[in-house]
């Protein structure tokens, strides 16, 4: 085999080994893939934990809510606004400072 013969044969060799190479690293299920998938792989056990720590928290407050009458009034009165039976509820308004200095204010005069 002649030195030139050789020469091109090592070119196209490493030719097709850099286009083997390109095709592992950028083709289907190559490396770039795999790094996109670890990531979303991470992505989706962060949530994963979060919605663990969501649903134990859920648990608790559905345990409570069950078992301790004094949590259920307190939901009750705070979120829906509830009262016992024979209780009054005062509705005071406050006026905001806006409000205040609106009226202590003389109207505008209008200038000719």
């Amino acid at each position: 085999m002649k030195p030139v013969h050789a020469i091109i044969a090592l070119v196209f060799a490493a030719l097709i080994l850099l286009s083997y190479l390109a095709l592992i690293i950028t083709g289907d299920r190559g490396f770039m893939e795999m790094r996109g998938m670890r990531q979303k792989l991470n992505d989706l056990e962060l949530e994963n934990k979060a919605l663990e720590q969501q649903n134990i928290e859920m648990y608790r407050k559905i345990k409570r809510l069950k078992d301790d009458p004094a949590y259920t009034e307190s939901i009750a009165r705070q979120e829906l606004k509830m009262i016992k039976k024979d209780e009054l509820v005062f509705e005071f308004k406050t006026e905001t400072p806006n409000q205040e200095d609106q009226q202590k204010k003389p109207p505008p005069v209008k200038k000719r």
